[in-house]
C-alpha cells in the first residue's frame, strides 16, 4: 500500500492483488529459468556421461584390437622366422659359395636376384602365407643348380 491510501478506498484491493500478481509472476518467472538451466545441466550432465562412455568404449575396443594384433603379429612371427631362418641360411650359403669362386660379375647378379623381396615373393606363398616349399622356390633353385654346376667343374 502507498503511503496516501489508508486502506478504505476500492483500490487496496487493486493494490494488493497487483503486488500479489507481480510477485505470482516473478515466482513463476523464476521457476521457469530455474527449469530451463535446469535441465541444460542435466542434458549437458547426460551428454557430458555419454562422450565419456563412448570416449572409453572407444579406448577399450582400441586397447582391445591392438592386444589381439600384437598378439596375433607375435604368434606369426614365432610360426615364421624359422622359415625366413632357413631361407637366409640359403641364401647366405649360395653366396658364399658364390663369392669364393673370384666372379663378381656372377656374384652381383646372383646377390641382384636374390635379394629379401625376390626371395619372400608372395608368389612363393599360399593363401594362409605358409612357404609352400623350398624346393620350389624358382630363384633359390636356379641359384643352387649354378652353384652345384660351379662345384662340378
Amino acid at each position: 500500500m502507498s503511503s496516501k491510501c489508508n486502506g478504505d478506498c476500492s483500490c487496496t484491493s487493486k493494490v494488493d492483488s497487483g503486488v500479489a500478481d507481480k510477485t505470482e509472476m516473478t515466482k513463476n518467472e523464476s521457476n521457469d529459468i530455474d527449469d530451463i538451466w535446469g535441465d541444460d545441466d542435466i542434458e549437458e550432465l547426460d551428454n557430458s556421461t555419454a562422450d565419456i562412455k563412448r570416449m572409453h568404449s572407444k579406448q577399450g575396443y582400441l586397447d582391445g584390437i591392438t592386444s589381439a594384433k600384437e598378439s596375433s603379429l607375435q604368434d606369426g612371427f614365432d610360426d615364421s622366422f624359422p622359415k625366413g631362418a632357413e631361407l637366409g641360411i640359403i641364401v647366405g650359403n649360395i653366396l658364399g659359395s658364390l663369392i669364393s669362386y673370384d666372379d663378381q660379375e656372377l656374384f652381383d647378379q646372383a646377390k641382384s636376384e636374390l635379394n629379401i623381396s625376390q626371395v619372400l615373393h608372395k608368389r612363393y606363398f599360399d593363401e594362409d602365407l605358409e612357404l609352400r616349399s623350398t624346393n620350389d622356390h624358382e630363384v633359390i633353385a636356379k641359384w643352387q643348380n649354378v652353384v652345384q654346376n660351379l662345384e662340378n667343374k
